[in-house]
């Protein structure tokens, strides 16, 4: 009996003795002892970063008034007018302002396109021709966002008999 408890000792005493490791090894020889084992660690970026647009389109009343100015002068000879006349349009509210929120550039481009149904000889400019580039906008900055405003100018004339606001035209905003 003595023997096979020697025999339980020494066992349980070499066990206590070695540690085995797994996914590598070392061993520890003298108890108490330690061991470092390396930790290591990597980043597996594969998170997308989708494209997300937000433009915002504001514009103004897009109000025009063809006046007409000045004096038409009486002929009792001829019984006809002479006019002294200068004519022009005024405008309230006639710019578009576009801001990229975006987390994408884009391009912004305006046209006027007169109705069909108006018979005067209208057109509409802008003072920009082309697209105009707009930034991505910059992260936490909503305030610096880039925008462009264009004004929208009228020439030609709108026949007298149109007293009332009447729709001649629309803008057209495109982005790219």
């Amino acid at each position: 009996m003595k023997k096979l408890l020697a025999i339980i000792f020494a066992i349980t005493l070499m066990c206590a003795m070695s540690v085995a490791a797994f996914a590598g090894s070392d061993t520890i020889t003298t108890v108490p002892g330690s061991t470092d084992i390396d930790v290591n660690a990597k980043c597996d970026d594969t998170a997308t970063t989708p494209d997300v647009y937000s433009v915002d389109v504001e514009w103004g009343a897009m109000e025009f008034t063809y006046s007409h100015t000045g004096t038409r002068e009486w002929n009792p000879t001829t019984h006809t007018y002479t006019d002294i006349i200068t004519a022009g349009w005024s405008a309230t509210g006639n710019t578009v302002k576009v801001t990229n929120h975006s987390n994408k550039g884009v391009t912004a481009a305006f046209a006027f396109a007169k109705l069909g149904a108006i018979t005067e000889s209208i057109t509409g400019s802008f003072a920009y021709s082309g697209a105009l580039a707009l930034a991505a906008g910059a992260e936490g900055s909503p305030g610096t966002a880039a925008n462009v405003t264009a004004t929208l100018t009228l020439s030609g004339a709108l026949n007298s008999t149109r007293t009332a606001f009447t729709k001649v035209g629309a803008v057209t905003v495109t982005l790219g």
